[in-house]
């Protein structure tokens, strides 16, 4: 297991197996962009916290070896943020991601390169949305019998408004691919939100799917609550962090996300 804390742009391994290393330095001085490069040689688990109060700039990059699996939950409760991100996996290589974001404003580059035969990622993304948030994903099958289940959420609360991009390439010739992306927005704003589903496929044999949602929480689900007792503000309440902690299965991981974003 590896823990890392990243508070007020200071860096910190808290704790390391020593199968995965970190190296962190300042790509662009000139734009103030940090450089973090992590690399996985093993089957390990990692755990990092952001907490920072003033524009976090960061280029993220995950290297994944062959025959390696790793599972990554990343917390952020920050002000704004611009963030590219890259996973690199090489053959037989398993990569769990699962993200939470409190935070004010977001732009983000997420570049998933499947580089090797049977390399698989199951991306877990949940977002609270106050303001402007944009998400452009690219996952990028280059390789035969990858798989990619791509899952992003967002809670628009406040003036939040919210885009997911999400694009899945495979080129011919690259065959027995897995293709699978789920894009959900509950809208508790008149803010517009956008999702843009993408699958550029050149090859025939491949499995694909999609399935997107923007909207709001249905009358059904309210009253349901409404008639149990609850009044529609707690139903609402109950409705969104159930919304938040869907697909978590986890009650450690619950517990410590519900720890940074109340």
């Amino acid at each position: 297991m590896n823990r890392i804390s990243f508070k007020n742009n200071q860096f910190e391994l808290l704790e390391t197996d020593d199968l995965i290393s970190v190296s962190l330095s300042d790509k662009f001085e000139l734009f103030d962009i940090k450089n973090i490069i992590i690399d996985c040689i093993g089957n390990t688990e990692l755990e990092i916290i952001y907490e920072n109060s003033k524009e976090t700039k960061l280029d993220i990059e995950y290297n994944i070896s062959s025959n390696c699996s790793l599972k990554v939950v990343e917390i952020r409760k920050e002000k704004k943020i611009k963030i590219q991100y890259k996973y690199n996996l090489d053959k037989n290589s398993k990569l769990k991601v699962i993200k939470f974001y409190n935070v004010k404003e977001v732009r983000e580059l997420d570049i998933i390169s499947l580089n090797g035969e049977n390399a698989s990622i199951d991306y877990l993304f949940k977002t609270i949305v106050p303001d402007k948030h944009k998400y452009d994903t690219y996952i990028y099958h280059n390789a035969p019998k990858t798989k990619s289940n791509i899952v992003n959420n967002g809670l628009n609360i406040d003036n939040g408004t919210t885009i997911f991009n999400v694009t899945s390439v495979v080129y011919n010739g690259i065959n027995k691919c897995e293709l699978n992306q789920n894009d959900k927005i509950i809208n508790l704003t008149d803010k517009d939100c956008i999702i843009k589903p993408n699958l550029l496929i050149d090859e025939e044999d491949t499995i694909n799917n999609y399935e997107t949602y923007v909207g709001k929480f249905s009358d059904k689900e309210i009253n349901s609550l409404i008639k149990k007792g609850k009044t529609e503000y707690e139903a609402l309440d109950i409705l969104k962090t159930k919304f938040l902690y869907d697909r978590l299965k986890s009650q450690k991981l619950e517990k410590l996300i519900n720890k940074y974003w109340r």
